[in-house]
């Protein structure tokens, strides 16, 4: 009977080790795809920045008319939020794109004219000319995507060292 008690401590303590090791395996991937997952995140934010201040520093200003509004879900999957269609012109052709930020109320009204600033190498890289337009959207993710992170990993660092078992 002691031999078959020795053997099943032996196997209990195996799998224990197997589970606690498994556990430290999910801690350490499930942070590496939460922070791959906020970096992927900042890297939009910062292309949307960059695209930016690229139009600030290379681009043209015209003037565009909001020629509709874009009726969209919200973030809660209710109605609606508006996205206003803004048209332009350059080089004797007509653009038009979608403006950056959606809102409720709408922020412009239909056959509003408004200030637009376009690459002239490519005028179907265009924006609203307005700051919250073209900065707010960078300016709230990167920091928020970076604090996310560090949060996420303090956490999980914190539960790795303690051996806290999080897949129960």
């Amino acid at each position: 009977m002691d031999t078959y008690e020795k053997s099943v401590d032996k196997a209990v303590n195996a799998v224990d080790k197997i589970g606690r090791g498994a556990n430290r395996l999910y801690i350490g991937c499930a942070t590496i795809l939460a922070n791959l997952f906020f970096m992927a995140f900042c890297l939009w934010g910062a292309y949307a920045a960059y695209e930016s201040w690229q139009l600030e520093n290379n681009g043209e200003t015209t003037m565009g008319m909001v020629v509709g509004l874009d009726e969209r879900d919200d973030s809660d999957g209710g109605c609606c939020v508006y996205v206003p269609v803004v048209e332009f012109q350059a080089d004797g052709k007509t653009y038009s794109f979608y403006g950056d930020t959606a809102s409720y109320p709408p922020a412009y009204d239909v056959n509003e004219r408004v200030s637009v600033l376009y690459d002239p190498s490519d005028p179907n890289t265009a924006q609203i000319d307005k700051f919250s337009e073209r900065w707010l959207m960078p300016i709230i993710l990167i920091p928020s995507m970076i604090i996310a992170s560090i949060i996420v990993t303090f956490f999980m660092v914190r539960a790795w060292r303690r051996r806290d078992n999080i897949l129960s």
